[in-house]
């Protein structure tokens, strides 16, 4: 790897615009609904190789059909009540009745999102580029 200049104020801000980055969320876990023990059934939390995270992640639920996982949000399915309830990765429940007076949902899909960079990338990214152009202008100088 060959670094633009040779020390400086200019390579540190580089150097911490890339080690700053956000690292990538885990893709190792699944989320799977555990039905028949209504209203006890429950949104369990495992990894791809099948290790239990938490078999009872997110409980209370009756009869959860159908699950979909925006960033850190799980939208589940309540058949039995006609709900869709959104709750956090991390078991939390943001709202257990999001959507109501539905019949016997289903399945449930999430749209993307338009991928928006959060002010603290942009402000690195600026450091970053900040900090290469002041190399540059010193070398040149």
């Amino acid at each position: 790897m060959k670094l633009l200049c040779r020390g400086g104020l200019g390579c540190l801000f580089g150097v911490l615009l890339g080690a700053l980055a956000p690292s990538a969320a885990r893709a190792d876990l699944i989320f799977v609904t555990n039905t028949g023990n209504a209203p006890n059934d429950t949104i369990g939390e495992y990894t791809t190789a099948w290790a239990t995270v938490n078999a009872a992640l997110v409980t209370g639920l009756s009869n959860p059909l159908g699950i979909a996982v925006s960033g850190a949000d799980l939208f589940v399915t309540n058949g039995s009540i006609g709900t869709i309830g959104e709750y956090t990765t991390a078991g939390a429940t943001v709202n257990a009745a999001l959507v109501t007076g539905l019949s016997a949902p289903f399945g449930i899909a999430v749209a993307p999102a338009a991928a928006v960079p959060e002010p603290g990338t942009l402000a690195l990214l600026g450091a970053g580029l900040a900090g290469l152009t002041f190399c540059r202008r010193r070398r040149a100088g």
